[in-house]
């Protein structure tokens, strides 16, 4: 099909498919589901498979990524090229699937392990396992060549996530249908949150230094900075003192924070803000769908709104194997916008 048809094709597929997915109001279903096997038939509408129990959360999720893969693979194929942004998005997998091939490795595992399959979009040989050289061999990943301790592993782990947002942030210019700046802010907006919590993790539950957070920030240019177009948010909270409110309460996104009584104790809750941000992107994601029909936007969108349809299946599996509440699971998943700062 040429872009135009494509395009048109592509949405009106989104649309059908996103109308029958469990996001927003639409997943509250999941976590009313009494059982793994209640909410396999909920979710596939087929019949429950016969897999022994301690795996079958698990088999959920995983059925329900495939479908995902499978749907968004199906929108990609409709274009006789599709921009490469699109392509890039899905790839995000296949580096988390070289992260676990080369924990599997280093940890001594002879069975290959389980990953995700992005079909002919894929760059890394999955049947060379288990030479890590050759599964990355002639790849942007061929440096990845060795299985390594651990230290040494989050190192070139970082060093994936690291080429990951700067190979998406180029193939932004590649961008066909118009709506490349709309795309570019959207992607700095995305990637300057996400470095802000991972801040603020750093600060809080592993006390890191100053110094220490700002290496392991992410980056446009050579180096992190405060200039830089993804680390301005993050480079804003490295100075605040994690106790006091007064430090927070001017903060760009103070309306964010855990509740603050005059007298009593209180510490900068990173949980509750990544909550905040879950629930702000679910409804963002859905908008910019249907403002920006048959462009780039629409499947990006589309792409974020599924994954975020992971998001609540999971939390409804893990609400029926630990035990939680209702409630619970739903403000994990973002569906619930309110809950105690226990949190």
């Amino acid at each position: 099909m040429n872009m135009s048809s494509a395009s048109a094709y592509a949405y009106a597929k989104a649309s059908g498919m996103l109308v029958k997915s469990y996001v927003g109001d639409n997943a509250i279903p999941l976590f009313h589901a009494k059982s793994l096997s209640e909410l396999w038939e909920l979710i596939f509408r087929t019949s429950v498979p016969s897999v022994p129990e301690v795996i079958f959360a698990n088999t959920i999720e995983n059925e329900a990524m495939k479908r995902f893969i499978s749907q968004y693979t199906h929108l990609l194929d409709v274009y006789d090229k599709p921009d490469s942004y699109l392509i890039e998005l899905l790839r995000r997998y296949e580096i988390e699937n070289l992260k676990v091939i080369a924990a599997s490795l280093s940890l001594g595992e002879e069975k290959k392990p389980r990953t995700v399959d992005i079909g002919d979009y894929a760059l890394l040989h999955y049947n060379e396992w288990p030479n890590l050289s050759a599964i990355t061999r002639g790849t942007r990943y061929e440096w990845y060549s060795e299985a390594s301790a651990v230290e040494k592993r989050m190192q070139l782990d970082y060093q994936l996530d690291a080429l990951e947002i700067k190979t998406l942030w180029a193939s932004l210019d590649k961008i066909s249908d118009g709506t490349k700046s709309i795309l570019k802010n959207f992607f700095i907006e995305e990637y300057s949150v996400k470095n802000m919590q991972w801040a603020l993790r750093l600060k809080v539950y592993y006390k890191f230094s100053r110094e220490k957070i700002i290496e392991n920030l992410f980056c446009l240019g050579d180096k992190p900075s405060p200039s830089d177009k993804i680390c301005g948010y993050a480079f804003e909270i490295l100075d605040k003192e994690v106790d006091s409110y007064e430090d927070w309460k001017n903060w760009r996104f103070a309306k964010f924070l855990n509740a603050h009584t005059e007298g009593d104790v209180w510490s900068v809750n990173p949980r509750r803000i990544e909550h905040c941000f879950k629930f702000l992107e679910k409804s963002k994601a859905r908008k910019m769908f249907h403002l920006y029909p048959m462009t780039d936007i629409s499947m990006v969108m589309f792409f974020f709104l599924k994954q975020q349809e992971l998001n609540c299946i999971r939390a409804a599996t893990e609400k029926l194997r630990l035990g939680a509440s209702v409630s619970e699971a739903m403000y994990v998943a973002g569906i619930k916008k309110e809950m105690d700062d226990t949190i």
